[in-house]
């Protein structure tokens, strides 16, 4: 039975108050969607470039400019903070893309803002303090979160009352995961991907678009609006580098599923370990990374998301065994950091992991420039991650151009069929509507 008091009612001569034809109703809401969108999007860029400045510019940048001691002490500190965090909330681990994923499906019957107070101090002892994590699932979660308190907020409103929460946290992580990754469309896309491995819910794709715009707006002012990383705008199209991109694409595929493998041993092997010696040791193995990188290449390059490192290699500073020693180590430290008591996002991970993966791979398929293989690798190790072809495709566009996108397409397609998928957490479904053939 409809709830006459959640609909607008239109007035027809003749038969008085009736609900409005089906079209009708679908314009109303796309308008409450997106009326709702805009403040959602500037409030998710400012509390994204908050979170951002607080992590990456007042901590981090201060920490890494302090002796070296004292700088693979920080990371340590880093996780037995958020093992302790996640002790008080009994729980054995945070994933901040998998809370998002849980709410679409799951949602919760009421908002609890302390339990989330001491998510978003654990995302901040992690990352900020320099363990091998970065903020693009923070960013997402934050921007959600943001959403269904503001949904909360007007609830009050009549206006507002027939918005579904699933819409508000669909238009949130747009808005903080585009701010972040400075690519709106990508974001938008990424969002809608999210909570499902074979499909995507595009029901709020207009208005989730919009308050990605902002965000990446508001971000811009704040932060930046320059892409992560240097794509280049064009590729030569050949059947050689056609052949060296469907080759990037489906290492970066099978690395994905091994990165899965290992991070659940890892998860195993310290499931029984006090928290503050799981904190302990993940923050010891990650400093130990960071020393070597720094005794073998000059800096802490295995420390925080990998931007860093992902640029110099990008400009092919690292290349062939140099790229694939850095890349065991960044692997290595990230599996310390999310295998303990890590509590944060693998989004610029997957970036920094791509790029060095596409250095790596440079010297036996030289038809394609460093900047050119990294930015396939990035684009084929993101799509396998996420189970996000279509965020990747988008990627290569927004990041680079059109002359980069074929390459991309063609290391996509067989990374995200490859692929097991990060992000592929039992709180996600195969498709939207279970009905459906192949659905399982």
């Amino acid at each position: 039975m409809t709830d006459l008091s959640r609909e607008p009612l239109w007035w027809v001569p003749g038969k008085g108050l009736t609900l409005p034809p089906r079209w009708a109703r679908k314009v109303i809401e796309l308008r409450r969607m997106v009326m709702l969108a805009v403040p959602i999007g500037i409030i998710a860029g400012l509390a994204v470039s908050a979170l951002e400045w607080l992590c990456v510019t007042a901590m981090w940048e201060n920490l890494s400019r302090l002796p070296l001691v004292l700088r693979l002490a920080a990371p340590v500190v880093g996780l037995v903070a958020s093992g302790w965090v996640l002790h008080r909330l009994q729980v054995r681990g945070i994933g901040m893309l998998n809370e998002v994923v849980v709410q679409y499906h799951q949602p919760a019957a009421k908002l609890m803002p302390g339990r989330d107070a001491l998510k978003l101090g654990a995302c901040i002892a992690t990352v900020g303090m320099g363990a091998s994590a970065g903020l693009g699932g923070p960013s997402q979660w934050l921007g959600a979160s943001i959403a269904l308190y503001f949904r909360q907020a007007v609830s009050g409103i009549r206006y507002f009352r027939g918005l579904v929460p699933v819409h508000a946290l669909l238009i949130g992580a747009a808005a903080g995961v585009g701010a972040y990754f400075r690519a709106p469309l990508a974001g938008t896309l990424l969002a809608m991907e999210t909570p499902f491995s074979k499909d995507l819910d595009g029901t709020a794709l207009v208005p989730a678009s919009v308050a990605a715009l902002l965000a990446h707006w508001v971000h811009g002012l704040f932060i930046g609006s320059s892409p992560y990383l240097p794509f280049p705008t064009s590729a030569a199209i050949s059947p050689r580098s056609l052949g060296a991109a469907m080759v990037v694409g489906i290492v970066a595929g099978l690395l994905s599923r091994r990165f899965q493998v290992v991070l659940a041993i890892i998860r195993r092997i310290t499931e029984r370990m006090d928290w503050w010696a799981r904190g302990l040791l993940g923050g010891l193995v990650t400093a130990a990374t960071a020393w070597l990188s720094w005794h073998w290449f000059g800096d802490t390059w295995t420390l925080q998301g990998g931007t860093a490192v992902a640029t110099a290699v990008f400009a092919g500073k690292f290349l062939g065994l140099a790229a694939g020693a850095l890349l065991i180590l960044k692997l290595v430290a990230v599996w310390a950091t999310f295998g303990t008591t890590g509590v944060a996002g693998v989004l610029v991970v997957t970036l920094s992991v791509g790029s060095l993966l596409g250095a790596t791979l440079h010297p036996m398929l030289p038809v394609l420039s460093p900047a050119q293989i990294c930015s396939v690798a990035v684009c084929a190790y993101l799509a396998a991650n996420y189970n996000a072809p279509l965020t990747a495709i988008a990627l290569s566009v927004e990041w680079g151009g059109p002359g980069l996108l074929m390459l991309a397409w063609i290391a996509i397609l067989p990374a995200a069929w490859i692929g097991e998928g990060l992000a592929n957490t039992p709180a996600k479904t195969g498709r939207r509507h279970p009905h459906r053939p192949g659905h399982h």
